[in-house]
């Protein structure tokens, strides 16, 4: 313990303003140490950037497992706009070879791109009437050009916010309310929901410049475009302890603490289980913890054991402020640790693997 202890201490000391990090084994809280500088607000709420992900695929895969969502459906037979997608190329558009399908989101191969100012969503904002922003922007999508052909290439981009309104249309409810039934309340998430563009009850949020430097940064959130816009990549605000519930809800095989199952173990599985292998997978921006990860529904999952206890299969995903989810399903430990740095990888690299690894030993796993 005090080994950990001090190695959480030493990065605090190095400049990181805060470290919170917690550890079960299924459902049973095995580590908790949290070290902050003063006015880091650590504990408080914080954002979860990218960490929406694993959220939203799960909420996704829920519909899946209940027969209301298929993976290879084509997206055009939810939102129908999805039907006007196209490529372009000198000036030439033309229809893609094959039609993006649920699949593609869940995967990043789609042909979105993150580049949020290629597509009209302040007119379709503006424009929604009936729709919910985020049916309505995700609709916007298909305004501008794919990057690529879909199935082929792995871009990191907003397909799992189109995936969000593919959960909204399919199950009839807001992205919201629908992830609140089947994943939030029946882990009593209560302190986890969808932010609007600024939110000030948010903990303390810094950067890294290109020197290592970590300086302030505002406490707002770029990604969600508009008030009211769910963002499935991006959009979540959680503490760490409401956050690790699911974590370990995920390392139980879908359980939650009351025996109730939330997710199936074959839905579990199917996350994790790996997707991309013929398709390009740029491991060092999408899984910046290790060459040694492949891709699955939404999740880096595991290709190699390691030889200090990480099974192949372990998955999980880490946001754009560093907050990092890691599960391994095979010895049912999750852990989550909360930071709130963007461009993290500058002063964090490798060292969210190095505190699961002190863990690891803790625990004696190997």
């Amino acid at each position: 313990m005090n080994e950990l202890k001090k190695y959480i201490d030493e990065e605090i000391e190095s400049g990181i303003p805060y470290l919170d990090v917690i550890a079960h084994k299924e459902h049973e809280e095995l580590y908790r140490y949290y070290n902050g500088k003063e006015g880091s607000d650590g504990k408080e709420n914080l954002f979860l950037y990218s960490c929406s992900k694993p959220l939203t695929v799960a909420t996704a895969i829920k519909l899946v497992e209940e027969g209301k969502l298929n993976l290879d459906t084509p997206v055009e037979d939810i939102i129908p706009a999805f039907g006007d997608v196209y490529l372009e190329k000198n000036g030439v558009r033309r229809a893609p070879k094959t039609k993006p399908t649920v699949r593609h989101l869940f995967t990043m191969t789609a042909g979105l791109t993150y580049n949020g100012a290629m597509y009209p969503m302040a007119e379709a904002y503006e424009n929604r009437q009936d729709k919910t922003p985020t049916l309505a922007i995700v609709e916007s999508f298909t305004k501008a050009p794919l990057m690529s052909e879909p199935g082929e290439t792995f871009r990191y981009s907003l397909c799992h916010d189109a995936l969000g309104a593919v959960i909204e249309v399919v199950s009839g409810m807001k992205f919201s309310e629908y992830m609140k039934k089947v994943i939030l309340d029946p882990l009593g998430m209560s302190k986890t929901y969808f932010s609007n563009t600024k939110n000030e009850s948010v903990a303390a949020q810094f950067i890294a410049d290109s020197e290592g430097n970590i300086n302030p940064l505002e406490k707002a959130n770029a990604l969600v475009y508009y008030d009211g816009y769910e963002s499935g990549g991006a959009g979540l605000i959680s503490t760490v302890e409401d956050y690790a519930k699911f974590g370990a809800m995920l390392a139980s095989g879908g359980l939650a603490p009351d025996g109730r199952r939330v997710l199936s173990e074959e839905s579990v599985k199917a996350l994790w289980e790996k997707q991309l292998s013929s398709v390009s997978v740029e491991s060092g921006f999408t899984c910046v913890q290790g060459t040694e990860y492949g891709y699955g529904l939404g999740v880096r999952t595991r290709t190699e054991p390691t030889e200090w206890g990480l099974p192949v299969g372990e998955f999980g995903w880490d946001g754009a402020a560093g907050t990092y989810l890691m599960v391994d399903p095979v010895n049912k430990i999750s852990v989550v640790i909360g930071m709130h740095v963007r461009n993290w990888p500058v002063v964090f690299r490798g060292k969210h693997l190095e505190i699961v690894k002190h863990l690891y030993r803790i625990f004696g796993v190997k």
